[in-house]
C-alpha cells in the first residue's frame, strides 16, 4: 500500500470530526467511512489492516478532541508545555482502538463479510474505550445522531453501542453504490427509512406531560474560568449566583439549581458562605448546587449539595467518576504533574450513581460534569430515579465544540434512560431535555442568564434499561464472528 494513503486515511479521520457537534454534518461521514472501507477491502497484511485503522482514529481523535487544549491555555506556565500534547494523546487513543477493530478483520473476505466484520469490531473497541482505564467513551461513533431526533429514539433499544453498531452499516454504504451492487445499498437504505420512520412514529406519539408542582431555575453566571477559583472574586462569584437566583420571576421557582463547584467555599463546614447561599432561596424553595464538600481532615469531594431554605443539607452526592488530571493525577509518585483544579490534594470519589431525595420534587439521580458521558452507568440499579439533574462546568474549554458535545452525551442518557436530563452548565449550555433526547429550553454557549422550566416526566423504561449495552454487544459479536468464519464466498449483489 502506497504510503500517501496513510495521509489520505489521517485527513478522511479529521474531516469525520465535522459530524459531532456542533457542526453534524452527517453526510460527512458516509464520505469518510466509505473512503476507510474502501482502503480496508484493499488490505492484504496485518501491518495494512493496523495502518488503516490506527491512522484513521488517529486524525479522528486529534481533531474532535483538540478544543481540550482550551483547558490548558488558561494556565500557559504551568501546562502550556503539555499543549501539544493532547491532540497527539487524542489521536493515539482513537487511533489505538480503531487499528485494533480493523486488524480484527484480518481473515474476513472484502465486502459484505469485512463490513460485518468491521462493524461488530469497532463496536466492541468502543465499548473497551468507554471502560478501561477508567473509560472514556467521549464521540461514539453514534453520538452524531443527537442532531436528528429520529434515529437517536433507537438507543432506547440498543443503546449508543447499538447505534453506532448501525451506523458503520449505514455510512459505510456508499462504496456498494459505486460498486453497483444495487441490493446491497437497498438493503441498507431500507434499513435507514425503517429506523428513521419507527422513531418519527414514536416522537409523533411521545408523552408532554410534566412533573406537577416542579419549576425549576437553572443558573448560568458565565464567570470567566480564570476568575472562578480566584479568592479576591470568591464572593462576588457567589453574589452573582443570588442575584441571578432572585431575578423576576424567582417567586414561581421552586427549585434553584446553580452548576458544579459553583463558588468555592466549603458548604458543608462554611456557615458564613452557607447563610449567604441561602439568601438566594425564597420561602420553601430548595437549592441544589455544585459545591466543594470536606469529607475528612484532608480530603475534599466534588459534590452536589441539597439545601433547603433555612440552610440545612438534606442530602448530598459526592462524584465517584473522577477525572484524571483534572481532579486527580494518576501514579502520582510517578508522574510529577498538577492537576487542572487548582486545589491542593486529590479529589475523594463517591460509591458511585446514587438516587437522592430532594424536597418538593421527585427522587433524583445526580451527575457531576462527565459522569453524564457513560451509558449504562449513570443511574442507581437499586432505585430508579424519576429525572436526572447533571451539574458542570465547562468553562475550561471556553467557545469551542466540547461544550456541544457534552450537551449531546446528556441527550442520549436522556434516551437511553426513558428520563428527563436538568443541565446546569456555569457557561452554558444549560438545558432541560426530555426523556426522548430532544431539548426542550436551552441557553446558549457563553451567554449569562437563567432558565426557568418545568421538568418533564419520565416515561416507561426503554428496553435498554433491562439489557444495557448487551444487546449491542451480542449484535456486535455475531456480526463480526459471521463476517471471519460464515461468509467465505462473495457473491455480487
Amino acid at each position: 500500500m502506497k504510503k500517501y494513503i496513510y495521509g489520505i486515511l489521517l485527513t478522511v479521520g479529521g474531516l469525520s470530526a465535522l459530524g459531532f457537534q456542533p457542526y453534524s454534518w452527517i453526510p460527512v461521514l458516509c464520505v469518510t467511512f466509505s473512503v476507510l472501507f474502501g482502503i480496508l477491502n484493499r488490505c492484504v497484511t496485518k501491518k495494512q489492516f493496523w495502518m488503516t485503522g490506527f491512522c484513521f482514529g488517529f486524525g479522528l481523535g486529534a481533531c474532535s478532541l483538540f478544543w481540550v487544549t482550551n483547558a490548558l491555555m488558561l494556565d500557559t506556565h504551568t501546562f502550556g508545555w503539555a499543549i501539544p500534547l493532547v491532540p497527539i494523546g487524542f489521536g493515539l487513543l482513537f487511533g489505538v482502538f480503531y487499528g485494533t477493530a480493523t486488524l480484527l478483520c484480518y481473515k474476513a473476505p472484502s465486502g459484505w463479510a469485512r463490513l460485518c466484520a468491521f462493524a461488530g469490531a469497532l463496536t466492541v473497541m468502543e465499548w473497551v474505550r468507554g471502560w478501561i482505564f477508567t473509560g472514556f467513551p467521549w464521540n461514539t461513533l453514534g453520538a452524531v445522531w443527537t442532531a436528528f431526533p429520529p434515529v437517536l429514539q433507537s438507543v432506547a433499544v440498543g443503546g449508543v453501542f447499538g447505534l453506532t453498531f448501525i451506523s458503520v452499516f449505514w455510512f459505510c454504504s456508499p462504496v456498494f453504490l459505486v460498486q453497483k451492487r444495487w441490493v446491497s445499498f437497498g438493503a441498507l437504505a431500507v434499513s435507514f427509512a425503517l429506523v428513521t420512520g419507527a422513531g418519527a412514529i414514536r416522537l409523533a406519539s411521545a408523552e408532554k406531560a410534566v412533573i406537577w408542582g416542579v419549576t425549576v431555575r437553572l443558573v448560568q453566571p458565565n464567570i470567566p474560568q480564570t476568575l472562578k477559583w480566584d479568592a479576591d472574586s470568591a464572593e462576588d462569584n457567589l453574589m452573582q449566583h443570588i442575584r441571578l437566583s432572585k431575578s423576576p420571576g424567582a417567586d414561581k421557582i421552586t427549585h434553584v439549581i446553580w452548576s458544579e463547584a459553583a463558588t468555592p467555599f466549603i458548604l458543608n463546614q462554611d456557615e458564613a458562605a452557607r447563610a449567604m447561599t441561602i439568601s438566594a432561596l425564597h420561602q420553601e424553595e430548595t437549592l441544589i448546587t455544585g459545591s466543594l464538600r470536606r469529607v475528612d481532615e484532608t480530603h475534599l469531594s466534588n459534590s452536589v449539595l441539597v439545601m433547603n431554605d433555612v440552610g440545612q443539607i438534606v442530602s448530598y452526592y459526592d462524584k465517584a467518576h473522577l477525572v484524571p488530571f483534572g481532579e486527580y493525577v494518576p501514579f502520582r509518585n510517578i508522574l510529577p504533574m498538577e492537576k487542572l483544579v487548582p486545589i491542593a490534594s486529590d479529589f475523594k470519589a463517591g460509591s458511585g450513581p446514587k438516587t437522592i431525595r430532594i424536597p418538593g420534587a421527585p427522587p433524583a439521580g445526580l451527575l457531576v460534569c462527565y459522569e453524564i458521558i457513560f451509558p449504562g452507568r449513570v443511574v442507581d440499579s437499586h432505585y430508579r430515579p424519576d429525572w436526572l439533574i447533571n451539574v458542570t462546568n465547562d468553562g475550561w474549554y471556553g467557545i469551542s465544540a466540547g461544550p456541544y458535545q457534552h450537551l449531546a452525551a446528556a441527550q442520549l442518557r436522556a434516551a437511553e434512560e426513558g428520563l428527563p436530563v436538568v443541565r446546569a452548565a456555569g457557561s452554558g449550555i444549560s438545558a432541560v431535555i426530555d426523556p426522548y433526547g430532544r431539548i426542550v429550553k436551552s441557553l446558549p454557549l457563553g451567554v449569562k442568564g437563567v432558565l426557568d422550566s418545568a421538568v418533564p416526566q419520565k416515561i416507561t423504561p426503554p428496553f435498554y434499561t433491562f439489557y444495557r449495552n448487551g444487546l449491542a454487544l451480542l449484535a456486535a459479536f455475531v456480526s463480526w464472528f459471521l463476517g471471519l468464519f460464515c461468509f467465505r464466498s462473495q457473491k455480487e449483489y
